[in-house]
């Protein structure tokens, strides 16, 4: 409220920065906190990522705007480096010749779109003020993030499943359904807290905002505690320890403050201490390396895939399909731990999976992005660039042991924010007169066409998700809920596999075995780009309908050497050689009985 009044009342608030703040509240107030019952997972699967893309259209559009208004682009000094990163990824995309149609759009729209939101943010002329005010705004999200994990761990949230996921374990898992994305966004959060208590312009702000910081860091420690997540913990301790060292002296000026925050942190984790001990056996296993924790295996095995193509990587999408096949031969060592891990559609290491993907081209864009920040992180100075540095630590650190943005686009969204931070210094303007009037105008209209366009795509995707969640809720029963989601090219390749497979088991009730013959040339198509378990599991039943016990045989001998320990496959090799030996059975006593009058005839 007083933040909102400040606002209102600051005569330097000019039009560009009103509208950012609309914008910008609607991005990490509103957006990511949207939410509706779904099946998880990643991407469009997962409501809120779809909201934040909304807004996130809108600023780019706005930004587009203004520099037609202005005649004038802002940019980072340093903007062609940081280029390289969406230049990389698309080259690569175009000089692969094995990506998956869907995974290589949205991976692309998601990279050049984060770049088209970071170039945007210059636009508005933000300036000190406005930059600590969108601190506090984040600030904020953090404090309603930190409450849904608390809710979630006291009471799991059943009475809340409208408005929040429902954690049937109690664990803080927030509206990221994930607990380790909960641990890094909260590790952001607390470095966050202590980043603003050591801002000058502290002294100056009421000791309601004072309190509120504490508070902030009494719910952060606790949700990085509680969640026993090894990232988060690390996260926030790195960050902390960067930012006190680049910027004790600012500390000593507030030491009251800086105290207090210290003592909410430890108090936190004392409340939270059930999940520190969680972290800690999570640690002796890491330490116990290749044979205890199974990440070891998999940096291991998709180093060994990214050295069969070094240059131009597999293509994008394609990690699923080539760490499937190479794992089969790779766990039957002894003593693998990869032999029980499900199927993975991520190495846990971003600079390992544009390797296997992209190969060197990608990641050479990737690595220019880096060492560009760090020369702005280096020429920010000693408080300032340890400062930055210590925000973009935890977010920076998740990308290194699991697959944050893919999940979620939250933290892609603040990350890109935190790198505006740090690019902000030494920034330029150039005209854009050069350019036709048709052109200048061209842009902006593009813009706003695009964001219009990705605006009804993306209320497409949640309404198909929503019919999806309902046609499971019903027993598979009504398949017109399917409707919407079949026609969406996000969604359309999961939903043909529930109506194929509706269709197959309907169909071999009633002995008609069409259904399953298409189910079979889909599901055969279908893993070879992405070699789901439930696809293999149902094509040996398909098969096993049609009476190809052969075909049956090889597909879940196949589907076992990926997974050879998971149960339900092993279950179903049970069943199926139990009803091989009835049937089998079956044959030899009607034999008998055809044979018997033949042997009592004279």
């Amino acid at each position: 409220m007083i933040l909102g009044q400040q606002l209102e009342h600051d005569p330097s608030l000019k039009k560009p920065q009103r509208l950012f703040f609309i914008l910008f509240g609607c991005l990490f107030l509103i957006a990511p906190f949207y939410y509706q019952p779904n099946l998880g997972g990643e991407g469009l699967f997962l409501p809120y990522n779809g909201a934040i893309w909304i807004v996130a259209s809108w600023i780019i559009a706005s930004a587009s705007f203004l520099i037609y208004k202005n005649q004038k682009i802002v940019l980072p000094k340093y903007w062609l480096g940081l280029a390289l990163l969406p230049i990389g990824a698309l080259v690569t995309g175009f000089i692969a010749d094995k990506n998956n149609p869907t995974e290589w759009i949205v991976r692309l729209s998601v990279i050049i779109g984060g770049y088209l939101f970071f170039l945007s943010l210059f636009q508005f002329r933000l300036k000190s003020k406005h930059i600590e005010r969108s601190l506090y705004i984040i600030l904020a999200m953090g404090l309603i993030a930190a409450t849904y994990g608390i809710i979630q761990t006291q009471t799991g949230a059943a009475n809340l499943s409208l408005l929040m996921p429902v954690s049937k374990r109690a664990l803080a898992i927030g509206i990221f359904q994930q607990v380790n994305l909960q641990a890094s966004f909260m590790a952001t959060f607390l470095v966050l807290t202590y980043y603003l208590a050591s801002r000058p312009t502290l002294r100056s702000f009421s000791f309601l905002i004072q309190a509120t910081l504490i508070i902030a860091a009494l719910t952060a420690s606790y949700n990085i505690a509680i969640s026993g997540s090894r990232v988060g913990l690390l996260g926030a301790s790195l960050g902390l320890i960067c930012l006190v060292i680049g910027r004790w002296k600012l500390f000593r000026q507030t030491k009251a403050i800086f105290l207090a925050l210290t003592i909410a942190t430890i108090l936190g984790g004392v409340l939270g201490k059930s999940g520190l001990e969680d972290t800690v056996n999570k640690v002796d296993r890491a330490i116990g390396g290749v044979s205890a924790d199974v990440r070891w295996h998999i940096y291991t095995l998709s180093w060994d895939i990214f050295t069969q193509a070094p240059l131009i990587g597999h293509g994008l999408g394609s990690f699923q399909k080539v760490f499937q096949e190479e794992r089969q031969e790779y766990q039957k060592q002894e003593g693998n731990s990869l032999r029980s891990a499900p199927r993975f559609s991520h190495p846990h290491n971003e600079l390992i999976f544009w390797l296997v993907e992209g190969g060197i081209v990608s990641i050479i864009g990737i690595l220019a992005a880096a060492v560009y920040t760090f020369i702005q992180l280096f020429k920010a100075g000693w408080q300032r660039g340890w400062g930055y540095a210590s925000l973009l630590f935890p977010l920076t650190l998740h990308t290194q042991v699991e697959l944050p943005f893919y999940i979620s686009n939250t933290h892609w969204f603040l990350l890109l924010f935190f790198l505006f931070l740090t690019h902000q210094h030494g920034k330029k303007s150039i005209a854009t007169q050069k350019l036709s009037m048709a052109a200048q105008k061209t842009i902006p209209i593009s813009f706003v066409a695009l964001s219009i366009f990705a605006t009804f795509t993306l209320i497409q995707t949640q309404i198909a998700s929503a019919g999806i969640v309902s046609y499971l809720q019903r027993n598979q029963s009504q398949p017109q809920y399917l409707r919407s989601s079949l026609e969406s090219a996000y969604f359309r390749e999961y939903t043909t596999y529930l109506l194929l497979r509706r269709n197959m088991l309907i169909g071999a009730s009633k002995n008609n075995k069409k259904p399953a013959q298409d189910y079979i040339a889909w599901a055969e198509q279908s893993v070879k780009v992405t070699p789901a378990l439930v696809t293999y599991r149902d094509l040996v039943a398909a098969y096993d309908i049609i009476g190809k016990t052969k075909e049956r045989d090889q597909v879940l001998n196949q589907v076992l050497s990926i997974f050879p320990t998971h149960p339900d496959l092993l279950k179903l090799k049970q069943l199926l050689l139990e009803k091989d030996k009835n049937a089998l059975k079956a044959k030899n006593v009607e034999s008998s009985s055809q044979a018997q009058p033949q042997a009592n005839q004279p």
